[in-house]
């Protein structure tokens, strides 16, 4: 029986449970290769298998993943572990903002963590050098002006690169390579107006520190009392 499309979690702790590096790329493995074993899913990490058993279990808690039968293997018998749907996203408009924004960086700085890790590992093997004329690798940074309309337009590119890779799952063919594109709003926090008009006013006013609260309650219980503090003078 095939796996549903996608499966959208509304849970921020069920998001939270699959925000470790390593789970995600455990996802990963499994929209590639699953139904699988751990053994199996380790192969694909180049990891331990014994040290993916409890991120597994973590996987199965969050609902992300479920256990699909028992399979034999020589004279063993393994546990067979099996993807809910072929894609996960979270659900932001069942949570609070402040959650929904907790999730939404967790999951930036994982993906981040990703990249960093993959890189460093292909530096250290030297595989970041060109093949013939061909680079191994593609990054860029830019900074762009959007509106509502361009940013719809950029997603509906990047959506259509998903498909191109998705539909490159299956090991072996090729060369193993991850991906990643984000888009995101930039805050300036010195500008006194942004570009879009927006006035600055509208953001949240700054958290002020704890010792300033305190100099200004104690400035304000003066003022009510009528005390002044008295003056130090140099003695003659």
């Amino acid at each position: 029986m095939p796996r549903p499309a996608v499966l959208t979690l509304s849970s921020p702790r069920a998001w939270g449970l699959i925000l470790a590096p390593v789970r995600f790329e455990m996802i990963e493995a499994m929209r590639m290769i699953a139904p699988c074993s751990i053994a199996q899913v380790a192969e694909i990490l180049d990891r331990p298998a014994d040290s993916l058993y409890r991120h597994m279990n973590k996987l199965v808690a969050a609902g992300v993943v479920v256990k699909s039968g028992v399979r034999q293997k020589g004279r063993h018998s393994e546990q067979v572990y099996d993807l809910v749907a072929d894609d996960i996203t979270p659900s932001f408009a069942g949570m609070t903002p402040r959650q929904a924004h907790r999730i939404y960086h967790g999951t930036m700085s994982t993906i981040a963590k990703i990249i960093a890790r993959t890189s460093r590992d292909a530096i250290r093997e030297k595989e970041l050098v060109m093949q013939g004329s061909v680079f191994k690798t593609l990054a860029f940074l830019e900074h762009a002006w959007l509106t509502p309309e361009d940013l719809a337009e950029f997603r509906s590119l990047v959506m259509a690169i998903k498909t191109f890779l998705d539909a490159r799952k299956t090991p072996g063919k090729g060369r193993l390579y991850v991906t990643t594109a984000v888009a995101m709003p930039v805050t300036r926090k010195r500008c006194a107006r942004r570009r879009d008009g927006a006035e600055a006013a509208d953001a949240p006013a700054p958290k002020r520190s704890a010792r300033a609260k305190q100099t200004r309650a104690h400035a304000r219980r003066k003022a009510r009392s009528g005390k002044r503090t008295p003056s130090r003078r140099a003695k003659p």
